[in-house]
């Protein structure tokens, strides 16, 4: 008798033939991921209709058609909010989060809550102690320029300084599950208190949604100082309660600006151009430049993250004979005389 085949399938975890171990992982990491967060390889370069596909130009138009869907009588669509956010699905579904707490209390929005509480400390500790002991001694009045100019430009600066950099992080935060994203329509009543969570366009510009946001935090935080200032530490302020009063004014600010901040990041609309501009690249030095030099970028100029058109592929120039050069004009015939 012959020999018998096996029929037996092979078990899941089994190797084929000529197959590495790392490969097999890849593969079947693949098949549990989905497309936009799955893990690309070193060697594997970037996917120029991914980054199209998150330009701002790409949403506007997907803005612009859940809007006014074409075929659909004009009384029964619904409000431009929700149709605006329920119809782009610019992520998969299991990666949306369910809440704004969700988002809030998430590890990204945590650790920068900390970091930022913790730069909000240390770099005004030095720089009041250069500002008010230093260069000028005190005493200080409580309704001086010294404090209300401070109090005025920590809602201005702290947004500012404290997002310039974040982006950086996103795409790996995203990636990691550690940053969701969020639909407008789930948002609910904080769009009312927050209108830079909105789809407009002049909203895509980050430092207007940062700025409109110390504008929103200083209506409590800036007469609360002023009043802590006057009726609980004096009329007057020495050199050191005068800065670490200013210390612990800044270190209070971060936290609500930090958060609210993560979450007009987190919005879908805001989200996919912000991480669309985060190119990646092997080398993890060259791809922390890149992206520190546009989010820069990003901040000053308002059409920055205008991507640029991709690069058209060349057809190659044929080397043979032109197919017109065989072709001889014939004059035509004279007329025999």
């Amino acid at each position: 008798m012959g020999a018998q085949e096996s029929t037996e399938e092979a078990p899941e975890g089994a190797l084929e033939e000529g197959q590495s171990p790392g490969a097999a992982n890849e593969s079947k990491e693949e098949l549990t991921t989905p497309t936009r967060f799955r893990r690309r390889s070193r060697s594997e370069p970037p996917d120029p209709r991914a980054a199209e596909a998150l330009s701002p130009t790409a949403i506007d138009l997907r803005l612009d058609e859940a809007r006014s869907p074409a075929n659909v009588d004009p009384r029964l669509r619904p409000p431009a909010r929700v149709r605006a956010s329920s119809t782009l699905a610019l992520f998969p579904e299991e990666a949306y989060a369910e809440s704004v707490s969700a988002v809030l209390c998430s590890k990204f929005v945590v650790v920068q809550v900390i970091l930022n509480v913790v730069a909000s400390i240390v770099g005004p500790i030095v720089m009041f102690g250069l500002l008010f002991a230093v260069l000028k001694q005190g005493p200080y009045d409580s309704d001086g320029p010294e404090l209300v100019g401070v109090g005025w430009g920590s809602l201005i600066m702290s947004p500012l300084l404290i997002f310039m950099m974040m982006p950086v992080a996103m795409p790996e935060a995203v990636e990691a599950g550690w940053f969701k994203p969020i639909r407008l329509e789930t948002c609910g009543r904080w769009r009312i208190f927050l209108p830079f969570l909105g789809t407009h366009r002049c909203w895509r510009w980050a430092p207007a949604r940062h700025l409109c946001l110390g504008g929103l935090v200083g209506i409590v935080y800036f007469p609360s100082l002023l009043l802590i200032a006057h009726y609980v530490m004096g009329p007057t302020l020495s050199t050191r309660t005068l800065i670490w009063f200013l210390v612990c004014y800044t270190a209070a600010l971060a936290p609500p600006v930090t958060a609210l901040g993560c979450l007009g990041y987190a919005v879908e609309h805001n989200l996919a151009p912000t991480i669309g501009m985060m190119r990646p690249h092997k080398n993890p030095c060259i791809r922390t430049l890149k992206r520190a030099a546009r989010a820069v970028g990003m901040y000053l100029c308002p059409c920055f993250d205008e991507p640029a058109p991709s690069p058209k592929r060349r057809e190659p120039i044929p080397t043979g004979p032109h197919p017109h050069s065989a072709i001889r004009i014939r004059s035509p015939a004279r007329p025999s005389d």
